[in-house]
């Protein structure tokens, strides 16, 4: 009897105990994206001052809309060249990475062979190998075949880098689909290929374009395999030309260029979350409350 009684006496603590726990993630997630977003708009509003008052008047609004400091930025960043090829290798390394990682994950989720969750479990620990730990083979690698220095190695890089997480994350999209319509076209005579494509493909939709967005932002945001397989100024991506800007404002000291370049390099990614947000959260929660 009193074993039941304390059973009943510990239920409002623990309830409260989770209570607070919520509440106190809460709290730390709204600060975290509070700061995220004050750095931001400083770093936006930084951006349009005069180099002579952007630390004088740290909080306080332009005096005037100081465009030229963008074009400043433009020039610094080469943002022609970069910007093109960022575009291309994030372009096509994320179009490479998802012709890739699209079948692999239906055939792991929906095709039964010897070795399919091993296969699976391989791919996953492809995510938890880091960069660092396979740039020099990977520079090797690339110089033995002539592909280094060279935008082309650099996407081959990139896709070799994206499919794991890609495969995984469509691995548990396709787990999630309803197998009816599958089944129906399987026995309308439909072969692997043609349910793949006429029916599965259209269903993986909103993860597809889940996966699509993480992978290009990732790759966008790349750094390292960037500057550490790309030598000649004209194979540099936005990243890359980002460091070299700062390295020359500190001899220039003219700051607000580096915040203009910081503005032009993250606008992109801004206007991309803007417009695909609400597909994002749906390609990511669809497979995972299925």
């Amino acid at each position: 009897m009193s074993e039941v009684s304390g059973r009943f006496a510990a239920k409002p603590l623990m309830e409260a105990r989770r209570m607070l726990t919520r509440v106190a993630g809460n709290v730390f997630v709204w600060w975290w994206v509070l700061f995220s977003f004050a750095i931001l708009m400083w770093i936006v509003v930084a951006a349009f001052k005069r180099n002579d008052t952007v630390f004088q008047e740290l909080f306080a609004p332009p005096r005037s809309l100081n465009l030229g400091n963008f074009g400043d930025a433009w020039d610094l960043l080469n943002l022609t060249r970069t910007s093109l090829n960022t575009l291309l290798t994030v372009g096509i390394g994320t179009f490479v990475t998802m012709a890739l990682a699209a079948p692999a994950a239906y055939a792991l989720s929906r095709i039964r062979f010897w070795g399919a969750n091993a296969l699976t479990a391989f791919f996953a620990l492809g995510i938890s190998v880091p960069v660092h730990s396979i740039i020099i083979p990977l520079f090797i690698g690339l110089s033995d075949t002539g592909l280094s220095n060279s935008l082309f190695g650099l996407t081959l890089a990139y896709v070799g880098v994206s499919v794991p997480f890609a495969v995984f994350l469509m691995t548990g999209f396709f787990r999630s689909l309803p197998t009816e319509l599958e089944e129906a076209a399987t026995m309308e005579g439909a072969g692997p290929v043609r349910v793949f494509v006429s029916v599965m493909l259209p269903l993986a939709r909103p993860g597809m374009v889940a996966t699509s967005i993480i992978v290009a932002v990732g790759l966008w945001n790349e750094f390292l395999l960037a500057l550490t397989l790309t030598f000649d100024e004209d194979k540099r991506t936005l990243g890359v030309g980002l460091l070299n800007t700062y390295g020359a404002m500190r001899y220039t000291s003219n700051w607000v260029g580096l915040f203009a370049a910081v503005v032009i390099m993250l606008l992109p990614l801004m206007v991309l979350y803007a417009w695909m947000s609400r597909r994002i959260i749906e390609g990511l929660t669809v497979g995972a409350s299925k």
